[in-house]
């Protein structure tokens, strides 16, 4: 193997590496996207009692 093919397998690495990054990127992305939503919907849906004692203390259960 010479010189230049380690630089091309390198490169190749990076570029596999640079993929897999921002893969995960959209991925978070994607997912606080889908929080963000589902909360705009519940808020559509329930409003003012969205803050209830009952769901306050599911959220405060969770954690």
């Amino acid at each position: 193997m010479t010189s230049r093919d380690d630089g091309v397998t390198s490169e190749i690495d990076g570029a596999q590496d640079a993929a897999a990054s921002r893969l995960g990127i959209l991925l978070l992305c994607g997912a606080a996207l889908t929080l963000l939503l589902a909360g705009l919907l519940l808020w559509w849906r329930e409003g003012d009692r969205l803050f209830t004692d009952g769901l306050i203390a599911a959220i405060v259960a969770c954690f």
